[in-house]
């Protein structure tokens, strides 16, 4: 049995609100989404492990029960109107910044005219996602705009392929490489995520990613039509994280062969990537039921095309 996912939106009663887009306001956010829940929401079921309230830094687990491995998510930002965040995402923690086979740490850029937030997630792993206000629509429709002004990333654990999986804990976003507050988001045609060794070993961290099976970078109009209005029926793709085949494992084995460190590891919860793009004149949120399942339509620069299953995850 999969677990339940829940769709939390700053448009909920009671939900609490970004009014200047500091870390104080993000760690209520999440506090409230993970922990406690707001209104008539109840919470994922995360735990709060540890907090420097003065720092303005606090560090989330997700929940062994439900299959969970325990992972820690770190958060942090100085309380300054429209503050760049910092997260991270690590195994184990023994305190705050002591992280257990952690991944580099990716940053949550803000701007004045975004002012909108949702989560999506369950018991295991969440995305995290800063809504633009000034304009609703689900693409700003501007060529020569950066996926940087999207920001949306999946933390916890992914869907491995491998029993017992001893990393399955990580931060998904659309840059690569070591630490850095310029990174993109999910909806970047390339995703990355970093492993450990699936039997828990020492052979060190790998990067895996995924590129976008339907992509469509091009300001054209063809992008602004509805596939449900236009007759178009959508196929949906799940996004596999990968490493090249021939990269080998802490034994030699090169990935294609290798169950410590596989080619194909995982794919990222609840995200498909449709044949159809489009939408993008269209006012956020697009919910809509495909093969009985409800999903939701990620906002992007040029051409929406990322749902995101919005029932269940972890089948």
């Amino acid at each position: 049995m999969g677990l339940p996912v829940t769709v939390y939106r700053y448009t909920d009663e009671g939900a609490p609100q970004l009014v200047n887009a500091t870390s104080s306001e993000w760690i209520n956010i999440l506090k409230k989404v993970l922990v406690e829940g707001y209104g008539s929401m109840a919470p994922l079921g995360w735990t709060l492990e540890f907090e420097n309230a003065a720092a303005f830094k606090v560090a989330f687990r997700n929940t062994t029960t439900d299959g969970g491995s325990g992972g820690y998510f770190q958060f942090s930002g100085a309380n300054s109107n429209n503050v760049t965040c910092l997260m991270w995402a690590s195994a184990g923690m023994s305190d705050l910044d002591a992280f257990i086979k952690g991944v580099p740490y990716r940053a949550l850029t803000q701007q004045s005219t975004h002012r909108g937030w949702e989560i999506i997630g369950t018991s295991r792993g969440f995305y995290l996602i800063l809504h633009q206000t000034n304009k609703m629509t689900m693409s700003d429709g501007n060529g020569t705009s950066s996926y940087i002004n999207f920001q949306m990333y999946f933390i916890g654990d992914v869907e491995s392929f491998y029993a017992n999986d001893q990393s399955t804990f990580t931060l998904v976003s659309g840059t690569g490489g070591g630490n850095t507050t310029g990174n993109m988001g999910v909806n970047n045609n390339v995703k990355y995520a970093r492993f450990y060794d699936v039997d828990g070993g020492n052979g060190g961290v790998k990067e895996y990613n995924t590129s976008d099976p339907f992509t469509g970078n091009n300001n054209i109009t063809s992008y602004n039509l509805n596939a449900e209005t236009s007759g178009i029926q959508h196929i949906l793709s799940p996004l596999l994280l990968t490493i090249p085949y021939n990269s080998t494992d802490r034994n030699g084995d090169a990935a294609a062969n290798s169950m410590i460190s596989p080619m194909v590891r995982a794919k990222i919860p609840g995200m498909y990537s449709s044949c159809f793009m489009g939408y993008r004149d269209e006012n956020w949120p697009i919910d809509l039921p495909m093969n009985g399942v409800m999903h939701t339509l990620l906002r992007s620069n040029l051409s929406p095309h990322l749902w995101i299953n919005t029932e269940q995850w972890y089948d």
